[in-house]
């Protein structure tokens, strides 16, 4: 029985054989096919071809003289929903041509600004999500409606639609210097092709092409031909200066300062002393909170070993902190009111960078959370803030 099976299988195997060659006639074939039953009859087992062995062949086979309408079928349905989201012909080879690259390992967040850090938050929860034509979430996204989502959502930055749209906007961003946020254009400029974000540590979050989803990769293996700053100066906008114009008598604002060479933030109620900072190099973004111009007191800290400030409520932290060789600069400004002020503790600081943050923005409380800071709690409350 075991013979007769072998037989017939590997009779079958040449019969595939002899059509791949194209022989001319039957009766070729049909002695081939006589003669290697008389080899098989008298050969071992051993040399019997498996069934798997000849499945495979017929696949194979088979692939190779079959024509891939398929493919062809698909491309040709990708590029009609390309073209319909308003993508040129050009355009659409180009994205399809996009490497595929692996997906990085996501590193921890940059030491930055509070736009940047939504920013980049907002794209990370973006990651998995499907690629569609002409999409701009929440669900799917191109690489533009990426874009436009992430900066909408994250700081309420209205972008349009479309690469060639999108690299008008900002300022031009230098590829050695690139900040979390920058957005990076591929193509030349007028006719670009794909933009993704960058979220620092050489790496971009961007939405490739079809049949892919959103993913963080590094530039290195897809380098942008150029970049835009849409946060401009870091989130700080060159045309706004501390002020105190719209503050009430019973109001004080707190400006918020930023330190883009080591990462620090630091917040005065001090016009003066805002603008001072401005001049040496630092960033304003804006008033952080509004506080009573009297009620309870917020102390402020120097450590003069690393330059940090910290700011608490708290009596017995202020006198514990001079103990351990901090200086007490005096009252910083008033607690009081129904705005929770939330104070956050990143335990992977630099030496020379802020261990703490203060926020009265639950948005950004939660994106730093994601990125590995801690969350202490309220560290005090203010009026208002301001929109």
């Amino acid at each position: 029985m075991k013979k007769h099976i072998g037989l017939r299988l590997f009779s079958t195997s040449l019969a595939l054989v002899g059509l791949i060659t194209l022989a001319t006639t039957e009766l070729v074939a049909a002695e081939s096919t006589d003669s290697t039953i008389q080899m098989e009859t008298s050969s071992s087992s051993s040399s019997v071809a498996s069934p798997s062995s000849l499945i495979e062949s017929e696949k194979t086979s088979s692939s190779v003289n079959a024509p891939d309408t398929r493919s062809a079928e698909s491309d040709d349905l990708e590029e009609a929903k390309a073209i319909q989201a308003g993508y040129s012909e050009q355009q659409f080879d180009q994205i399809m041509s996009i490497p595929q690259l692996a997906a990085a390992d996501l590193s921890p967040m940059s030491r930055s600004t509070g736009q940047q850090n939504s920013v980049v938050a907002k794209a990370r929860d973006q990651i998995g999500k499907p690629y569609a034509w002409g999409a701009s979430g929440p669900n799917s996204f191109d690489c533009g409606g990426l874009v436009k989502y992430v900066y909408k959502q994250a700081v309420n930055v209205d972008l349009p639609m479309g690469t060639t749209n999108q690299e008008k906007y900002g300022t031009e961003a230098s590829l050695n210097s690139l900040q979390p946020g920058d957005l990076l254009f591929y193509g030349n400029r007028g006719v670009t092709y794909h933009v993704g974000i960058y979220i620092g540590n050489n790496q971009m979050i961007h939405s490739p092409q079809p049949g892919q989803t959103v993913t963080a990769v590094d530039i290195s293996y897809f380098y942008p031909n150029f970049a835009r700053r849409i946060l401009n100066s870091n989130g700080t906008d060159p045309n706004v200066y501390p002020s105190t114009d719209g503050q009430a008598a019973n109001e004080r604002f707190i400006f918020r300062m930023y330190n883009k060479n080591d990462g620090q933030h630091h917040y005065t109620q001090l016009t003066s002393e805002a603008i001072n900072l401005i001049k040496v190099g630092w960033n304003y973004e804006g008033v952080g909170w509004v506080s009573p111009s009297s009620g309870a007191s917020v102390y402020r800290m120097y450590n003069p070993n690393n330059g940090r400030h910290h700011y608490t409520p708290h009596t017995y932290e202020k006198n514990d902190l001079v103990k351990a060789g901090w200086k007490y600069e005096g009252v910083s400004w008033n607690t009081g009111g129904n705005v929770p002020v939330y104070r956050l503790y990143n335990p992977q600081a630099a030496p020379r960078e802020d261990s703490h943050h203060y926020t009265p923005l639950a948005s950004e409380r939660d994106s730093l959370v994601r990125a590995g800071w801690k969350a202490e709690g309220v560290a005090w409350y203010a009026t208002r803030i301001l929109k």
